[in-house]
């Protein structure tokens, strides 16, 4: 009889010691799945927030009037090369590869234009790698970055030959 209660404790202790084991791995099982899902969601990237406000147009109101061309000479479509930089997000790291063709006003424009090409490449390379992701994302920002870079490439090749900027390709990650 004894023996019987000796091997009916020992079975207790034995089958007591699993279940414990069993709810610990459980728990780590749950925990970790828990906390893979609240990373990602804090780690989505945040819609943006609809302002309601359209991207600025180009009307009379709104046109420089030193930037408008006297001669009428019809405007020269020039292209930069392929641009690729590293954005300046520091919580990940972000590129932007782009391509832009410029309109200068006419041939004589674009002869300075040419002439300052390196000027022009190294500060469309500056200007784009100073940018965020959330500053070029929205149209209104693409816009401001297009007015920029036109007003900076006006000042470095001196005067208003750059009448326009567009982004041919323009894509960021």
């Amino acid at each position: 009889m004894a023996d019987k209660e000796v091997k009916e404790e020992a079975g207790k202790a034995s089958g007591g010691g699993l279940l414990p084991i069993i709810n610990l791995v459980l728990l780590v099982l749950v925990l970790a799945v828990g906390g893979f899902i609240a990373w990602k969601m804090l780690s989505m990237e945040q819609p943006s927030a609809d302002t309601g406000k359209a991207a600025v147009e180009q009307t009379d109101a709104t046109a420089i009037p030193e930037a408008e061309d006297e001669t009428g000479a019809p405007p020269v479509m020039m292209d930069i090369d392929d641009i690729t930089v590293n954005l300046a997000d520091t919580d990940s790291s972000r590129f932007l590869r782009t391509k832009i063709k410029l309109e200068v006003r006419n041939e004589e424009a674009q002869i300075k234009v040419t002439n300052n090409m390196v000027k022009i490449n190294d500060l469309i390379i500056t200007i784009l790698a100073s940018k965020k992701f959330s500053d070029i994302r929205t149209p209104q920002g693409k816009y401001a970055l297009k007015e920029d870079l036109i007003y900076r490439m006006n000042r470095i090749v001196g005067g208003n030959p750059i009448k326009n900027l567009y982004f041919t390709d323009f894509v960021s990650q």
